[in-house]
């Protein structure tokens, strides 16, 4: 019976973290990167270059949350490899975004929040799935 409720825990866990890694790391990390290179011409080579980034960073989480279904260790090293890596690119480019939209006062039209606000509120949950396969890769070396 123990095993059975294990069982499902780890199920709905995966889940729950392949819908995260799907909703933040695929569409909201790509879709702010393609925004950032289809207005290119007026943000300026370096939001060009950090939109490609943030692609590259969303493609390499989702890649390693894909891995992380496999059970050999070498896929899991690489599934762990994949998905710090893409965050920790994903992380710098917010940095570098948010701190760009700062230093030229962008903001919104309607409210006057700044905008690297609201890049932090759609970029930042992507830390949730990566720890999540992060974890799922951790548990399942170790057994």
């Amino acid at each position: 019976m123990e095993k059975n409720k294990i069982k499902i825990f780890y199920n709905v866990y995966m889940i729950i973290m392949v819908l995260l890694t799907v909703i933040y790391s695929l569409i909201m990390v790509c879709m702010a990167g393609a925004g950032l290179i289809y207005n290119g011409e007026s943000y300026g080579r370096e939001l060009e270059n950090a939109g490609i980034w943030l692609i590259i960073s969303g493609i390499l989480m989702t890649a390693g949350a894909v891995l992380s279904f496999f059970k050999k260790r070498i896929f899991l090293i690489i599934s762990a490899i994949l998905t710090a890596v893409g965050l920790a690119v994903c992380l710098a480019m917010v940095y570098i975004v948010c701190t760009h939209a700062d230093n030229a006062g962008w903001a919104d039209n309607h409210t006057m929040e700044p905008v690297s606000r609201m890049y932090k509120e759609r970029l930042l949950p992507v830390i949730v799935p990566a720890v999540m396969n992060l974890a799922v890769n951790f548990f399942k070396m170790r057994n």
